[in-house]
């Protein structure tokens, strides 16, 4: 989840840059080329006053439409009052230009097609193509109008078109392909990320696994070695345990297969390895496929168990259970006269201490069977503790919420 956070977030750096570099241009070209444009012919057009005018109100649009695309306001409503006013601009600028030179002075077609690019940057093409054509209906009317059209200025007007448009046009495929190419990289990075940390984990779980056939075969050959020149005892209960202990160890690595074992297995592991190597015989069943949960369930979920196999010295078994796709639980069988004090032990959530002072108190002095099922805490974890004779059971359960 981790990595596809980030990779959301570096696709939309990605086409954030791709956002402020047009506003740039945009901006850039209203400034440095429109507004020289507009000074050089000011005493060319019907009324100076009306062509500056235009000219602040498409730079008021510009800046509009830079906050909502750097904000990401995507408001139908804003963008098209907008584009309705940058319309209304280039009709103005029509008007107030000589018929006979409109394809020379005016210069807000081709602004007009900028604001649109900047308006309509994550809308579809179609969009900004009608814009385009309405812009240059525009120009031809105010020809026609005039009586200022012919071959050449048709000539002259479709190749001002085809210049302006074809920029405009590329500047919004250019956007696209960088959103295509930001979802690639970011899934790429993604990608990278998952593996590089399946790599690490999977290391980390041969070494682990590796370091336990090493204990189990240094509590192994001594006993089989023993057994072979007849210094052990088979009949010797001592060795008995030892063997129970081992045999368990060795089914539970055979057993294991998965080079990634679910992050609630992983968190199991270092409790069961630490009660094997007190002598303890752990016995591990695990039923149906953990599904995910969230990092802090799985941490309280574990917390339980991991506490009473903190106090095991004899025997134990633990039972992973996924009963459907959002319950999980972990329970753990164990003589229940060494758990007397697992509540004191450090490190223990409040609600795994109140369940096992439960089953503790039972312990200490009642003779029947006593049970305790606390509430489910915020992480979705209720944990249940039962005494039946010498046994303690104690279960912890996850639901999804």
């Amino acid at each position: 989840m981790a990595e596809a956070t980030e990779a959301d977030l570096f696709a939309a750096r990605f086409t954030r840059a791709f956002d402020l570099a047009t506003v740039i241009t945009v901006t850039g070209w209203q400034v440095a080329a429109a507004g020289p444009a507009l000074l050089v012919f000011l005493d060319r057009y019907h009324s100076a006053a009306a062509a500056l005018a235009v000219w602040a109100v498409q730079l008021l649009i510009i800046a509009v439409g830079s906050v909502l695309l750097l904000r990401g306001i995507t408001s139908t409503a804003t963008t098209w009052a907008l584009i309705a006013a940058v319309i209304g601009t280039g009709a103005a600028m029509a008007v107030n230009c000589p018929g006979d030179e409109q394809l020379m002075i005016n210069w807000t077609w081709t602004t007009a097609g900028l604001i649109g690019v900047l308006l309509l940057l994550h809308r579809p093409m179609r969009e900004l193509v009608a814009l385009l054509l309405v812009n240059a209906g525009i120009v031809l009317l105010a020809l026609v109008a005039t009586s200022m059209i012919d071959r050449h200025r048709a000539a002259g007007l479709v190749t001002l078109l085809y210049a302006s448009a074809s920029i405009q046009l590329a500047m919004m495929t250019a956007a696209r392909v960088f959103r295509f190419n930001g979802g690639m990289a970011a899934g790429a990075a993604a990608e990278q990320c998952e593996i590089a940390s399946r790599e690490a984990v999977i290391a980390e779980v041969a070494a682990a696994r590796q370091a336990r056939y090493q204990e189990a075969r240094t509590l192994v050959a001594p006993i089989l070695r023993g057994l072979a020149d007849g210094t052990v005892d088979p009949a010797d209960p001592a060795v008995r345990h030892r063997c129970a202990s081992a045999e368990a160890m060795l089914r539970r690595l055979l057993a294991e297969r998965e080079d990634v074992p679910h992050p609630l297995l992983r968190a199991l592991q270092p409790g069961i390895d630490d009660a094997v190597r007190r002598g303890a015989v752990v016995e591990v069943a695990r039923v149906g496929g953990i599904p995910v949960m969230p990092e802090e369930a799985g941490a309280a979920l574990a917390g339980v168990p991991l506490a009473v196999l903190a106090a095991t010295r004899t025997r134990a078994r633990v039972t992973v259970v996924s009963t459907g796709p959002g319950q999980v639980s972990v329970s753990v069988l164990a003589g229940a006269s060494e758990l007397a004090g697992v509540s004191e032990l450090a490190g223990v959530s409040v609600l795994a201490s109140v369940s096992v002072l439960a089953g503790a108190s039972v312990l200490a002095g009642e003779e029947a069977a006593g049970a305790y099922t606390g509430r489910a805490g915020p992480d979705g974890v209720t944990v249940t503790a039962d005494r039946d004779g010498d046994l303690l059971w104690v279960e912890a359960r996850w639901t999804s919420p």
